[in-house]
């Protein structure tokens, strides 16, 4: 309705938001709001209350949005705050006036007919429809010829081999929360055109060995993922992250190497999947092949690599017929591994014992070329599947917020504590300094509050999430930051994220670690010895909070996962700069690296303190060079502390990857047709220089 509106009635529309506006404020300073309005469900009848509520507050926020900005400043006023680097970058974009070849002006029909015309948009304008897919999470912006959102595997095969056949680039995208551009549309230097390919719509699960492991189409979120494992087997999912509320797929987990926060399961591996790359034949010429490595009897007469084909009785459309019928309720058959890829590891099982290795070696990083071609490849294949391990849930578990005196405390009780042996790893314990604590207080309450009150892996929190971006994308200056403008003007009204004590404690000491322990075989008793034992040693230095309510340990959750966010929002509000930067650290080290001759208003570090990788968020006032900062912080990490970046993100147009690396992303797209220019590669047809 909205979006209608702004198409058809701007004016009107401006009037009421404003008025709704201008009537909020009013009733604020009056404090003469009583009780929350009544909000009728606007979701299908098997949506969840949460749900529910998360739509009416999504029309509510677009409302008082546009009411905001009408009444803050006109449409035509120029943003003062534009120049300021802020956490998002504006690359070139594709198909900017370029004469397009009779195959690629051919190519939308053909498209047409593999997905149907309503799963083909048009790329090279940014609108409501487009920009979600246009535009990074953090960074980068840019345009496509098509963006095409198929609704099978095998119209897959068909894609990339049209795509490829009208001489286009091929870049692959899930649910578009990268945070170093990898996966958003940029310019080619040989002006090639680019076709993005969305997963979003392959979200099928499908059970294996009881629910031991399962397969994941490329579409399936982490969230959707957590979910379904817990409820259909009781068990936990291999991955979360702190953007997991953001739904990230698992295919783009893979791809990256992503997530820190599990310390008995390890980031995203597998060596069981199914996937696409482009290779040459011995004329030089493109030719589109299949890797079957998923493990799985019945699915396994073609294992390995061979050409992509379209036959019925290939793994391709077999998979396909699969997931229509698990996705339609009526497929009951009980699926197992093989004997041949199915012995393959579906995750990092020497992982526990790594971390415990308190060396001066990385935990892990992004150029780490260990395993199949699908880890860490960063879009050079198509991943179409991948089967993945689920864990067994702990017997009980408790979570504890820790406070310390000083980082050479804490990086102590890492030591002594929480890695002192591979069985008695925690399940997670994420550390993050004071800065990052005031700033997550101080704009990230909203956000926070919302996922402590319907959990971090609701459909509410996404939901609402791609509103924000929706309203971001609305063609009126000021409206990329309007949202982040309103989170922080209203944050203080706002109850904290923590209770009361360890808000407090938060306030009082400049170190911090949210631990959750489990029961895995009498762990959890040792390690509230080894506890014991740290205070008794080390006294007034380390102060220890229990958390005896469940509504404390979702509070500790909410409050860790809204740091990148809540960093933005702060940015925004106060009219700073920034810049974000994953990297790893020695595990026997975890001090933070020098930025000197720097004015820095903030410098958050918060880590997934298991494998010491670190987020690094570092706000400056306007007019501060900003590349410098980052390029002086990159030299820090890895000449001075040993470290390497990125560790996390992924490199996508922000970091160039080592020659190792580069040249196993070569060997897997020779001719430079999938995702070129990551990680600092050319971006010129079979890497021309």
């Amino acid at each position: 309705l909205l979006q209608s509106m702004l198409s058809t009635q701007p004016r009107r529309l401006l009037a009421i938001g404003a008025g709704r506006g201008r009537y909020l404020q009013r009733r604020i300073a009056s404090s003469s709001i009583q009780k929350e309005p009544t909000v009728e469900s606007i979701s299908s009848s098997s949506s969840s209350p949460g749900s529910s509520y998360g739509r009416g507050a999504a029309v509510a926020l677009a409302s008082l949005s546009v009411g905001f900005i009408a009444g803050r400043q006109s449409l035509g006023e120029e943003e003062k705050g534009e120049e300021r680097v802020l956490p998002s970058g504006l690359p070139r974009t594709c198909c900017e006036e370029e004469e397009l070849t009779e195959k690629q002006k051919a190519l939308f029909k053909n498209l047409k007919r593999i997905v149907g015309r309503k799963n083909v948009l048009d790329g090279t304008v940014e609108d409501t429809q487009t920009a979600s897919y246009l535009k990074g999470a953090r960074l980068g912006r840019g345009s496509a010829l098509y963006i095409v959102k198929p609704q099978k595997l095998k119209q897959l095969i068909e894609i990339v081999k049209e795509s490829v056949e009208a001489d286009c680039v091929v870049l692959v995208q899930g649910q578009n929360t990268g945070l170093t551009g990898g996966s958003v549309p940029r310019r080619q230097d040989d002006k090639r055109p680019t076709v993005l390919v969305s997963m979003k719509d392959l979200d099928v699960i499908v059970p294996i060995d009881d629910g031991d492991r399962v397969m994941c189409l490329a579409g399936v979120g982490l969230a959707t993922l957590q979910n379904y494992i817990r409820d259909e087997f009781g068990r936990e999912s291999h991955s979360t992250l702190g953007s997991t509320f953001l739904n990230p797929t698992t295919a783009a987990g893979v791809s990256l190497g992503s997530g820190g926060t599990q310390c008995r399961k390890g980031p995203a591996y597998t060596e069981r999947a199914l996937y696409l790359k482009v290779d040459k034949d011995k004329y030089g010429k493109p030719i589109v092949k299949v890797v079957n490595a998923l493990g799985i009897k019945g699915l396994d007469k073609e294992e390995g690599e061979f050409e992509a084909h379209l036959q019925h009785d290939g793994v391709v459309p077999l998979i396909d017929s699969v997931a229509e019928r698990v996705k339609g309720g009526y497929d009951t058959q009980v699926r197992r591994s093989n004997d041949t890829y199915g012995k393959a590891p579906a995750h990092d099982t020497k992982y526990k014992a790594k971390l415990c290795e308190h060396d001066h070696h990385v935990s892990r990083y992004n150029a780490d070329t260990s395993g199949c071609d699908c880890n860490r490849s960063e879009g050079k294949v198509l991943i179409l599947a991948s089967v993945h391990d689920t864990f067994a849930t702990p017997k009980s578990s408790k979570t504890y917020w820790i406070s310390f005196e000083n980082l050479s405390t804490a990086l102590e009780f890492r030591r002594q504590v929480c890695l002192k042996n591979p069985a008695d790893v925690p399940i997670s314990v994420e550390y993050m300094d004071r800065d990052s604590f005031d700033v997550i207080d101080r704009a990230g309450r909203v956000l926070g509050n919302l996922i402590k009150f319907v959990g971090p892996s609701s459909p509410t929190v996404c939901y609402l999430w791609n509103v924000k971006l929706w309203i971001e994308a609305l063609n009126f200056s000021g409206s990329s930051t309007l949202i982040d403008k309103l989170l922080y003007t209203v944050n203080p009204i706002l109850p904290p994220i923590l209770p009361s004590s360890i808000q407090e404690a938060g306030k009082q000491r400049d170190h911090h670690i949210a631990m959750t322990v489990g029961d895995y075989d009498g762990s959890l008793e040792r390690a509230q010895e080894r506890i014991d034992a740290f205070c008794k040693k080390y006294g007034a230095k380390v102060k220890v909070h229990q958390c005896s309510e469940k509504s404390d340990v979702a509070s500790l959750t909410a409050f860790r996962f809204v740091a990148a966010p809540a960093f933005r929002t702060w940015c925004v509000g106060e009219g700073a700069q920034g810049i974000s930067v994953d990297y790893a650290l020695p595990k026997n080290g975890g001090q933070a690296p020098a930025l000197d001759s720097v004015e820095t208003l903030k410098r958050m570090r918060y880590s997934h303190f298991g494998c010491n990788v670190v987020h690094e968020d570092v706000a400056f006032p306007a007019g501060v060079d900003a590349h410098a900062v980052k390029m002086q912080l990159k030299k820090s990490v890895e000449h001075n502390c040993n470290g390497k970046l990125p560790a996390e993100h992924g490199h996508g147009t922000e970091y160039h990857a080592p020659p190792e690396t580069q040249a196993r992303w070569k060997s897997m797209d020779p001719l430079n047709v999938m995702n070129p220019g990551v990680g600092g590669l050319s971006s010129k047809f079979g890497y021309k220089e």
